[in-house]
């Protein structure tokens, strides 16, 4: 049986909503893919039907709009750990950087190109059928799952591996050690990098590089080991220009 994806657009002019709309159904036609589309005027009527009406697997968002802004929806989405594919669709040049942030498929000025969108709505789905990766652990109190995106960093404690997540205001504790887990986060993301002997951080999660020392996003600072400054700053490049294209 054939998937239904739930396309929603959120604009508050009518006539763009119209025409993505249409270009949405004629990139249906020509992938063979099922769809349903949702219209909406405001972040807040979003927010209102996402989860009791509908569940959007795409979401085309502009962020010029009356009350909550796109961007603000989207940090909203994720700060709730919604993993809807998100583009945006806007006047504004602005908030590329925001985009990237909150994990954009793409960042699209207005007016856009079909064939621009089509290709961004083609990562889009192809995104949603990928399965989310994540790490089974063994902990003290039993079997926790936790998805990859939300590892801020791990840190080597003995045998075992203290994991610190972006959400989880408790430190998670892992009964494999760090090298184990090292070598996984290897084979599944390309977002690990080990800074330090007892640390392995997410490049996502990082806010600033020094010399001596990293800033994490939750404001902690870890120590960079000597002679991992250099290959820090070009595993950092790389994992941010793979994300812009």
């Amino acid at each position: 049986m054939m998937r239904m994806f739930h396309f929603t657009i959120c604009d508050d002019d009518q006539t763009q909503l119209s025409l993505l709309e249409t270009c949405l159904r004629e990139w249906s036609r020509e992938r063979r893919c099922e769809i349903e589309i949702e219209l909406c005027q405001s972040a807040e009527q979003f927010l209102f039907r996402q989860g009791h009406e509908s569940e959007t697997d795409v979401l085309l968002l502009d962020i010029d709009m009356p009350g909550k802004s796109g961007i603000s929806l989207a940090r909203e989405l994720r700060e709730k750990g919604e993993n809807l594919q998100i583009i945006f669709v806007t006047g504004l040049e602005d908030y590329v950087l925001d985009g990237y942030d909150v994990e954009a498929v793409s960042y699209l000025i207005k007016p856009v190109k079909k064939e621009k969108l089509f290709v961004c709505l083609d990562k889009a789905k192809e995104r949603c059928g990928r399965e989310e990766c994540a790490l089974l652990m063994e902990t003290a109190g039993g079997t926790a799952r936790v998805r990859l995106k939300d590892i801020c960093y791990l840190e080597s404690d003995a045998h075992d591996t203290r994991v610190h997540c972006v959400r989880e205001k408790e430190t998670l504790r892992s009964k494999t050690g760090i090298h184990e887990l090292e070598e996984y986060l290897k084979e599944y993301s390309g977002a690990f990098f080990k800074i330090h002997r007892s640390y392995l951080v997410n490049l996502s999660c990082v806010s600033r590089i020094a010399r001596k020392e990293v800033l994490i996003d939750t404001g902690e600072v870890l120590p960079v080991a000597r002679g991992r400054w250099e290959a820090l700053n070009k595993a950092y490049l790389e994992y941010y220009r793979g994300k812009q294209r």
